[in-house]
């Protein structure tokens, strides 16, 4: 049996497998990790109250990995067999494994509104959504969101493109565009990056939220 963990939110999601990891020792179970190289790893027999936890095996389908796909189509057919899989922000219209049992967490709407908002001209509007969102939405996560959304107005901006894109978000996407200067697109997403280095290396007297603040006051 395969349970797969994911959805774009991940902060949710990882705070839901790590959870799950817990309540499976509290149970008395063998919590076993393994690497999605290893998965063949994974006996067909075993003790009783044995799981086995991974991460990212979507990445690791494909035609070419016969291998891999046989060990998880036994897998998932077997109901002896307890594997828990945790998909870092991969929804699941993108998993390519079939017959598991999975659990997405999608993220709030409040944060597509902030997304659509976020575009020159239109702070105010933009800074009205981001206050009012939900306390139990953490910071980190409309960062990391603001941040993918940027990334790929820039992909569409230099023609690249994104394939993961649904034709509907791609059109929605280029609507957003037309709002920004490629210049003004670098500018905003060099300083998200910066928000990030200097967070992380503790070097930020700021929130993630009173940054954000402080950034669109500059370029929206």
């Amino acid at each position: 049996m395969l349970t797969i963990i994911c959805g774009e939110d991940n902060v949710e999601s990882r705070n839901y497998f790590l959870d799950l990891k817990q309540a499976y020792e509290k149970k008395d179970y063998e919590v076993q990790n393994v690497n999605s190289l290893e998965i063949d790893d994974v006996p067909s027999l075993f003790a009783q109250k044995r799981v086995y936890f991974i991460e990212n095996l979507n990445r690791k389908i494909n035609k070419k990995n016969l291998r891999i796909m046989r060990e998880v189509k036994r897998i998932t057919e077997n109901k002896k067999i307890e594997v828990v899989d945790w998909e870092d922000q991969v929804s699941a219209r993108e998993l390519k494994i079939n017959g598991a049992t999975v659990k997405e967490f999608k993220p709030s709407q409040n944060i597509f509104k902030l997304l659509d908002s976020c575009y020159p001209g239109n702070m105010s509007n933009f800074l009205k959504i981001l206050h009012d969102m939900p306390p139990k939405i953490e910071e980190g996560f409309i960062y990391i969101m603001l941040a993918r959304h940027i990334r790929n107005l820039l992909l569409l901006k230099t023609g690249d493109g994104n394939t993961k894109l649904s034709p509907w978000q791609a059109a929605k996407l280029r609507n957003l565009a037309k709002f920004w200067t490629m210049k003004q697109l670098i500018a905003f997403y060099d300083g998200l990056f910066r928000i990030d280095v200097s967070s992380k290396t503790g070097n930020n007297p700021f929130s993630y939220a009173k940054s954000l603040d402080i950034l669109t006051n500059y370029f929206l």
